[in-house]
């Protein structure tokens, strides 16, 4: 343990980090059994226990996550990978709200989160096996679900408390916590053919993901059950996508008179598009977005979105990891047999400028409903 520190010493030197082997030296002891003390093992005194302890305070002395991993204590330390590349992530609010309802709850409980971006699955399950091995972390997030994750399989194999955002199903013994897509699939399905539209279009993110998978069957089965049109176009990443996208719905001998974007920079990328080709945002084409975010209220016209607060969805995420540390640690293991899971935050539908009538002249009045 003489590899534990602190930041501030007191008496030690400007900027010198505080060691076992300060507080040993302020005790007149040997640093091992400084190391027994503060770890609370027998070999010392009550008496020599507590006069190194009030030393320790003192100094300001606190262990080092290496040291703590060493010991078997936990090193308050959450994990996430992201394979996605970091210029799609640096535009996307989603991430930034949800990360920073994470840090919230972590803060609160002191715990500090560790973020790694790999270009890969199999990078993360590696990053997942390295972190075990090496105790970096006491437990790990799990994001972009997938239908058939191998991710998750691993995760049990390896024993590593996890909490998987995303659902429902397919995350095996996890726990998880999700949004429901489908619902909000419905949401903005229902309110465009309330306004009439009959030919409708969804441009699709990732189609590897979960979410994309459950949206797309419930976009299909929504307009097959109102008898309208429904168009899928995959889009993949980003906004660059999104324009290739939105330009080749509207090239169609048919185009649509509706579009549904699934992310809050897609649906600013498609207007664009659509406004640089003449076409009037909601007199001509009507457009909505699955995120809503600042972007999505201060764009002219503000566009109708799905509200579900990213930032609830990260804290509510937090919360039930660390329910899940604790869990491991009290023998209770992960999760139940078939994987717990539970609803984040309910989806809402924020109506606004962008969706109005088929072919109406004139934005209609916009307003809010839950």
């Amino acid at each position: 343990m003489s590899s534990s520190t602190s930041r501030r010493p007191s008496g030690t030197g400007r900027g010198k980090r505080v060691t076992i082997a300060d507080i040993a030296r302020r005790a007149g002891v040997t640093p091992a059994a400084v190391s027994l003390a503060v770890n609370g093992r027998p070999g010392v005194s009550d008496a020599t226990r507590e006069r190194i302890m009030a030393i320790a305070r003192d100094l300001q002395w606190e262990p080092s996550p290496a040291a703590r991993a060493l010991a078997g204590a936990p090193v308050q330390t959450i994990g996430m990978v992201l394979a996605r590349p970091a210029e799609v992530l640096g535009t996307e609010a989603f991430f930034g709200a949800f990360v920073a309802g994470l840090q919230e709850v972590l803060s609160r409980r002191d715990y500090s989160l560790q973020m790694q971006i790999v270009e890969t699955t199999d990078a993360e399950i590696e990053t997942f096996r390295r972190w075990f091995a090496q105790r970096r972390v006491d437990g790990v997030v799990v994001v972009d679900l997938r239908e058939h994750d191998p991710r998750i399989p691993a995760l049990e194999e390896i024993g590593l408390p996890a909490l998987v955002v995303g659902g429902p199903g397919h995350h095996g013994s996890l726990p998880s916590v999700y949004v429901d897509d489908a619902h909000a699939t419905e949401l903005l399905v229902d309110h465009l053919a309330q306004l009439g539209h009959r030919r409708l279009a969804r441009v699709a993110g990732n189609e590897d993901f979960l979410h994309t998978l459950l949206r797309d069957r419930a976009f299909e089965q929504r307009c097959a059950d109102l008898g309208i049109e429904g168009i899928l176009q995959d889009a993949g990443y980003g906004s660059r996508g999104a324009e290739i996208a939105t330009a080749e719905l509207m090239a169609r001998s048919a185009p649509p008179s509706a579009i549904i974007f699934d992310s809050d920079e897609m649906v600013l990328a498609g207007a664009h598009v659509l406004q640089e080709n003449g076409s009037r945002i909601p007199e001509d084409v009507a457009v909505a977005s699955y995120e809503d975010s600042a972007l999505t209220r201060t764009h002219r016209p503000p566009i109708t979105a799905i509200g579900r607060s990213a930032i609830e969805y990260g804290r509510v995420a937090a919360t039930r990891l660390l329910e899940v540390i604790e869990e491991s640690r009290s023998g209770g293991g992960t999760a139940p047999a078939q994987g717990s899971e539970a609803r984040a935050t309910v989806p809402a539908l924020v109506v606004r400028e962008s969706t109005g009538p088929d072919g109406a002249q004139g934005a209609p009045a916009a307003g809010e409903t839950a």
